[in-house]
């Protein structure tokens, strides 16, 4: 089958859906095509967050092969709140004579697009979309957005309507007014082959970054900015202080910042000085987050999601998250918390800290959630079905 992933931007050095699915369903022998633009994710301050990974945002279209699939970039006539009107998308689509498009982004110009030309094309159309409600766009121009377009097309182009979370699901009923029984939950996943506990990559981070081998390690990894309030850790951990005995804390956060973040960070984690030791390490490849996993006791995540809370259950990680993510700790593998509900956090890391028994139970819950039914296998499986 010819099979076209249709998406905004594409950056494999940090994994994400639409590479993962890429790479599954061309290990299934199918003819696999990632049609995208030449550029990667605006994402906050990206000079300073992302750019020492990735390189300059804007690059060259054109075609390359990538482990086992085609990627073709195309030019950008315009781009408009994380949305982009891409050069050529239906000659390309023409020539690739696709069996099954799956568009990424029910709320992008890709979609609409592509729902004009199925007909004519002659086919299958698989929608997904990966917005949370904590994530949307309430501003005027956003109201604006959603009146103007008539995403009513795609609902009935569409074979297949897929949200990548429950909250996702619950927003595409709320926001482009699609009754719920059409819409499926089909969730993100991790490389269940790539993320798994390493006992000697753990040692090796610790040693490297001076953290002792009895240390409790709390983690956070992604973007860090002020809708993502990694600090919230911080300020949670110093209401704990009391209850934490002899125990050694470590703070550890991977990933760039918005520049006007990291004074935010680098305040709290004086506060906390005397009793938890706050390493902050620059941004890394999706591949290196797995020895960073294995180093780690527990996961955070205060607000909002983030694709990284997969990978790191599959590497054995109890996860505190916020509650709307359900199918994320479903498994008991971890602690909900009402986002922005501070006693909340504080009672998780009460618990994960202080009970060890408990934590390394979550950890293996974790483990059997990604393998039973999260794995990028398995859900890529459940795409073409």
């Amino acid at each position: 089958m010819r099979i076209v992933h249709l998406c905004n931007y594409f950056q494999p050095e940090l994994g994400y859906q639409e590479y993962f699915l890429a790479i599954e369903h061309a290990k299934m022998g199918h003819e696999v095509t990632v049609v995208t633009s030449e550029r990667y994710f605006p994402f906050p301050d990206y000079e300073n967050t992302t750019k020492p990974v990735l390189g300059n945002r804007i690059h060259e279209p054109g075609e390359y092969d990538l482990e086992g699939y085609r990627v073709i970039k195309l030019p950008v006539a315009f781009e408009v709140s994380k949305r982009v009107w891409l050069k050529g998308l239906e000659r390309v689509l023409r020539r690739l004579r696709p069996d099954l498009v799956v568009c990424h982004g029910i709320g992008n110009f890709n979609a609409l697009r592509v729902s004009s030309w199925k007909k004519s094309m002659g086919f299958k159309l698989l929608v997904d979309d990966h917005m949370l409600m904590s994530e949307v766009n309430r501003s005027i121009l956003g109201k604006l957005y959603y009146k103007t377009f008539n995403f009513q097309k795609v609902y009935k182009s569409a074979d297949r309507i897929v949200g990548v979370a429950d909250e996702c699901v619950q927003y595409i009923v709320d926001f482009y007014r699609y009754p719920k029984s059409r819409v499926e939950m089909i969730p993100l996943g991790a490389d269940t082959n790539l993320f798994r506990f390493e006992k000697e990559q753990a040692a090796a981070f610790r040693e490297r970054n001076g953290i002792d081998p009895d240390a409790i390690v709390i983690t956070y990894t992604g973007k860090h900015t002020f809708k993502k309030a990694p600090h919230y850790t911080l300020i949670a951990l110093d209401q704990l202080r009391d209850k934490l005995g002899d125990k050694k804390i470590v703070a550890l956060y991977v990933g760039n910042m918005e520049a006007n973040y990291r004074e935010e960070l680098e305040l709290h984690a004086a506060k906390v000085a005397d009793r938890v030791k706050v390493i902050m390490l620059p941004a890394v490849t999706n591949k290196e987050l797995v020895a960073i996993y294995s180093a780690s006791d527990i996961a955070s995540w205060p607000r909002q999601g983030s694709m990284s809370m997969i990978e790191a259950c599959s590497c054995g990680v109890p996860i505190v998250c916020c509650d709307f993510l359900t199918e994320r700790y479903k498994n008991n593998n971890g602690i909900a918390i009402r986002e922005d509900n501070m006693q909340d956090l504080i009672n998780a890391y009460d618990l994960l800290i202080n009970n060890e028994a408990e934590r390394k139970a979550m950890g293996q819950r974790s483990r059997e959630l990604i393998m039973n039914e999260m794995s990028w296998k398995s859900i890529a499986e459940r795409y073409l079905e």
